[in-house]
């Protein structure tokens, strides 16, 4: 049995605005399986060099492994000065659809780019793309043994024995995957689901069962310290290693916050990037299917730990958007991991920070006896289980490994077999899945892009007083549908304050009312009028807005 999703056609499901992006991109892997660093790398070039004029390709750093850690900058102009949003994937190393969606986004975002709207959107806007910020963990789907890898290329003794990577997985069935063994024995907590004997679960005493199974990782115990490959190849994982709640001696979360070059490449780009307005992570974590609630107890303590007042309906607002743009429904609960990018980039970076897995296992249909009126079974509430009856119900293969007997030494005489779910079958399914869920989140990105807050400056006025004065009255209104920068940001750091400045030339003084005024994000709609009293002639400038916003400038003549 061969333990890869069956390639699927694309051709035939792509619509006709986007096939020319994907006739032109070469060398991309086979359809329905997920890329190499290097395909990546060579799919990536293929884009810039079809849209030399909107887009520009830099790697930021190394990872330990010596591969690039990309960012694809789309925009037209000087992009560094225009707002920004940034779109970050392939942080945990199993969550291959992360970065998958983060190109296609790119590949369907440039192919419309001669669209009116989306022309005029790119003039704007500047989307900063991080498609794979940890290639080393990635690179474990097309590596031999192929198994889930949240770890970089840096060595970790995660059992503090000493020793490095002494007691990796093994491929005990030598069928190229690691998946799981089981092993028959009275001590064993695990029975099988009764409602798919494949999935093995905790034992309930309190419906009388009796555990049957031991459940231990492909392979052996090679350090004889009696847990299974505890301490092989794949050290940090990333979206451990971040500032906000970082947990301090947990396996995989490095030595120190931020001790690895590709995070710290990361956040280097981002806090010297005033422009960006939002961050949006692609991985498994979800705030934006259902939005966090405000919790008045986490944001009055001296370390915030909950999402602020003003923030929080701000993210509902973006959930709502978010749910009608892409029309996905049942999403599961994914709360968010300690010291993860998403959380910090929203309490320490200070900006608006959203997070989604992009595809999840869907409710599999109705069946036909159900459309006729008879009875169902309540869905399950097992993830594994929902996987299966999906995978099943849509024809896809190579999900589930069936048990085969092994002869295991560790456990002598023991019936012990191995299978389960295979690597990364959990969060990504056939890259030909992914198509549509692209041009949903599309329409989502390019909406909220929409929404962001536009600086205006109206209803200016001027009137010349005695003693050569003049007195100079304005509004600043933010036309936007979202406010000019998060609540939080108030109290972090490195994020731009909304700023209104009259500029004057040679021979010209405020001599009432602030030069230059600071203040607290606008809300959506928002006004704000302001006086000066210049003395002097000539023109002078007022100017509002912020680097995440973009600047209004509008010329004065003083009289």
């Amino acid at each position: 049995m061969k333990h890869r999703f069956l390639p699927v056609i694309l051709a035939g499901m792509l619509t006709s605005c986007f096939a020319v992006v994907f006739n032109a991109v070469a060398q991309t892997p086979p359809a329905g399986t997920y890329p190499s660093a290097a395909q990546l790398s060579t799919r990536l070039k293929a884009i810039t060099s079809r849209y030399g004029t909107l887009t520009n390709l830099q790697s930021i750093g190394k990872s330990p492994g010596g591969k690039d850690v990309w960012l694809l900058t789309v925009g037209r102009g000087k992009t560094a000065q225009k707002p920004a949003l940034a779109i970050v994937a392939g942080l945990n190393g199993a969550h291959l659809a992360g970065t998958e969606l983060a190109v296609q986004l790119a590949e369907k975002l440039l192919a419309t780019s001669n669209q009116d709207s989306v022309a005029r959107l790119l003039d704007s806007k500047t989307f900063y793309i991080f498609p794979s910020v940890n290639p080393d963990a990635q690179e474990q789907f097309v590596a031999k043994p192929r198994y889930e890898r949240s770890g970089n290329g840096t060595d970790t003794d995660d059992d503090r024995d000493g020793r490095l990577n002494e007691d990796p997985f093994e491929d005990l069935n030598k069928d190229g995957l690691i998946t799981q063994i089981r092993v028959e024995d009275p001590t064993g907590t695990f029975v099988p689901s009764k409602e798919d004997p494949r999935v093995l679960v905790k034992a309930d005493p309190a419906k009388a069962e009796t555990g049957r199974y031991l459940v231990i990782s492909e392979g052996t115990d090679n350090d004889k310290d009696g847990t299974f490959n505890e301490d092989g190849a794949g050290g940090v994982a990333l979206d451990k290693n971040f500032t906000f709640d970082y947990p301090i001696f947990v396996p995989g979360s490095g030595e120190m916050a931020v001790s690895e070059p590709e995070n710290r490449a990361l956040l280097d780009f981002l806090y010297k990037a005033p422009n960006v307005y939002a961050v949006f992570t692609l991985g498994p974590h979800n705030n934006l299917a259902e939005a966090p609630k405000f919790d008045r107890t986490k944001t009055t303590k001296r370390i915030i730990t909950g999402v602020m007042e003003k923030d929080a309906t701000v993210g509902d607002q973006v959930s709502k958007l978010y749910n009608s743009q892409t029309a996905l429904k049942d999403a599961p609960p994914m709360p968010p991991t300690r010291g993860n990018f998403a959380q910090t980039a929203y309490y320490h970076y200070g900006r608006f920070s959203f997070s989604t897995p992009g595809w999840w296992v869907p409710k599999v249909a109705a069946s036909a006896d159900t459309a006729r009126g008879k009875s169902t079974p309540k869905p399950s509430d097992n993830d594994d289980v929902k996987l299966l009856k999906w995978a099943d119900a849509n024809k896809v293969s190579d999900v589930f490994v069936d048990w085969k007997p092994i002869e295991h030494p560790d456990f002598p005489g023991r019936k012990a077999e191995v299978g389960g779910i295979a690597p990364f079958a959990r969060l990504n399914p056939p890259v030909s899945f992914l198509n549509d869920i692209a041009d949903r989140h599309l329409k989502f990105v390019t909406a909220f892009a929409r929404q962001m807050p536009v600086i205006d400056v109206v209803n200016l006025r001027t009137e010349s007083l005695s003693g050569g004065l003049t007195r100079v009255t304005a509004q600043v209104v933010n036309r936007g549908l979202l406010p000019t920068g998060s609540e939080i940001g108030d109290r972090v750091r490195f994020v731009p304050k909304m700023k209104i400045e009259l500029k004057t030339g040679t021979g010209q003084t405020v001599v009432s009312g602030r030069k230059r005024i600071l203040r607290s994000p606008m809300a959506a709609g928002e006004s704000m009028e302001v006086t000066f009293l210049v003395s002097g002639t000539g023109r002078a400038t007022l100017e509002a807005g912020n680097a995440m916003t973009g600047t209004k400038s509008i010329d004065i003549t003083l009289k």
